[in-house]
């Protein structure tokens, strides 16, 4: 626990030290940079001095075993996260061209120099309404030269082995196959197809590793960060303590919203839920809780645009069942859902106050995002079950293992083999897609030189175009991302249009969002400058 938890507390310590100085200082900057890694790692050191020493679990074989195919496919999913191929940057997920995208665009445009709490680059007349904190970290890398290319790759080889390690100190072996390989039964259509695939990718409950790990950059830190915290939660009140200080526990919780909203809900409902069902922590939350209650919700404050970010919450029954009637449950869970009621009744049954605690929180977030929605992109309420289902894990295999070996046998492997199959045919050698022409963002940034870093430019809305990639606030961005972010992005999507178009009026309607330069991608590349009277080309 020492060496990841002072790790963690880097990681916190470093991003939570570039917001407070980026407020006073005008932005990011080298210095900055340095200064707040430089605070981070005294508290990191502080941190190691702080963890009392523990045992660790030794490994077993299907541990060693599970690491290792952890490790294997991080390495394939991040060293190629990324990557040259000639002329072009590719990365290997398709589903990682958009995700990439717009974590790239957040780190240069932060690295610029932005006031904060910064506006939004990819919505004029909006405030940053997303959870920065990773990004953030690889700006401050990018601030000190390190290529935001290298910085993506180093983030996220780092933020593997610290998941790895804390799915293991979780629940072990069996919690890591849980995240590598959930899945239903799309999987044993290799029996029809006769070709490895990830039969998932269409489905809504798809590979974690592949949809979540690669895309979501937030849980590069959340889920190290929160599956600590419970490891360490699951000690202190329920056995015979983690040796981890309680400033540190808070600062990792109080600092989650910077980095990940759907975690720290997940976490305040277990905190909650320990309250009501364990008498003996009662005090100790509230003090807890109670001290966290101002840096946290100062957090959310920001991520959410001052409270007022779209929540998308509504009454959903059947999440994205649609017309897939009870098929869907089938087909996309397997006999994970019977699996997940069975231990809801040994639960209640046998009341042990650790399980009711996370595995009873774990089920109740999973029935409850399967009656609502939380979030514009249905989807998304994954994010929340993803937490609920390795809540549930350890519980599940303290379940299956008290069951005969040919039972544990033919259990796992319906649980886990779809979703090993799709884990391997997202990561096999057929994939790697073009994100941009490493010779046109050469180009594109010599043309930019000449637009001030925080003037907004009206572009193509295309996930991957150049003036995105080189970190340029627009005045509309890809729908995708505003659709899904919950922005109200209508009215500058309507002028945007007009203004490609070249619709009568539209300099005048860009002028009244702000924006003075149009970008045309060419080739050759070129902005116009829309200030009046006169007008500009910069070739």
């Amino acid at each position: 626990m020492r060496s990841a938890g002072a790790v963690l507390v880097f990681l916190a310590v470093s991003a939570g030290a570039a917001v407070a100085l980026a407020f006073p200082c005008g932005g990011l900057s080298r210095a900055l940079a340095w200064t707040a890694f430089a605070i981070g790692l005294s508290a990191s050191v502080l941190a190691w001095r702080s963890i009392r020493p523990t045992p660790a679990p030794r490994p077993g074989a299907w541990d060693v075993l599970m690491l290792t195919v952890f490790a294997l496919a991080s390495l394939r999913a991040f060293l190629w996260l990324i990557y040259p191929v000639g002329d072009e940057w590719r990365v290997l997920s398709p589903n990682n061209l958009g995700d990439i995208s717009l974590h790239i665009h957040l780190i240069r445009y932060l690295a610029g120099g932005v006031d904060f709490w910064p506006a939004s680059p990819i919505l004029s007349g909006t405030p940053l309404v997303y959870p920065i904190g990773s990004d953030l970290l690889n700006s401050l890398l990018f601030c000190t030269g390190v290529p935001v290319e290298r910085g993506l790759v180093w983030a996220g080889l780092t933020g593997a082995v610290l998941t790895g390690w804390a799915l293991w100190r979780w629940g072990g072996a069996f919690t890591i196959a849980a995240f590598l390989f959930n899945g239903g039964l799309a999987g044993f259509m290799i029996f029809q197809t006769h070709q490895i695939a990830d039969f998932q990718a269409e489905l809504a409950w798809k590979n974690f590793f592949l949809s979540m790990l690669v895309t979501q950059r937030g849980l590069l830190y959340a889920l190290p960060c929160g599956l600590f915290l419970l490891c360490a939660w699951r000690e202190d009140f329920f056995r015979d303590g983690s040796g981890v200080s309680r400033w540190i526990t808070f600062l990792l919780y109080a600092s989650m919203p910077l980095f990940n909203v759907h975690a720290f809900l997940f976490l305040s409902l277990v905190l909650a839920v320990a309250f009501i069902i364990h008498p003996p922590a009662r005090r100790g939350l509230l003090v807890f809780v109670g001290s966290a209650i101002i840096p946290a919700s100062l957090a959310m404050y920001f991520v959410t645009g001052g409270f007022f970010a779209a929540s998308g919450i509504r009454w959903l029954p059947g999440w994205m069942q649609a017309d897939g009637g009870f098929g869907f449950w089938i087909w996309n869970f397997g006999i994970s859902l019977p699996l997940l009621l069975l231990l809801a009744w040994q639960i209640f049954k046998q009341k042990a106050p650790g399980a009711l605690c996370f595995a009873g929180t774990g089920i109740l977030v999973f029935v409850i995002c399967c009656l609502f929605s939380f979030a514009r992109w249905e989807w998304d309420n994954t994010k929340l079950m993803l937490w609920a289902w390795l809540a549930c894990a350890p519980f599940l295999w303290t379940m299956i293992s008290t069951w005969q070996p040919l039972g544990r046998a033919v259990v796992c492997f319906a649980l886990f083999f779809s979703g090993a199959l799709s884990l391997a045919g997202g990561l096999d050698a057929r994939h790697g897609y073009k994100l941009a022409s490493r010779s046109e963002l050469t180009d594109v940034e010599e043309v930019l030189k000449k637009v001030p870093l925080t003037s907004l430019i009206a572009i193509k809305p295309d996930f991957n175009n150049p003036v995105i990639l080189l970190g340029r606030p627009v005045l509309c961005g890809y729908e995708g991302h505003l659709w899904s972010h919950g922005l109200n992005y209508r009215e500058q999507w309507n002028a945007l249009q007009h203004a490609l178009q070249k619709n009568a009026g539209w300099q005048e309607e860009l002028h009244k969002f702000g924006t003075d330069w149009m970008f045309i991608q060419g080739p050759p590349p070129k902005v116009l400058y829309l200030g009046l009277p006169t007008q500009k080309t910069h070739n």
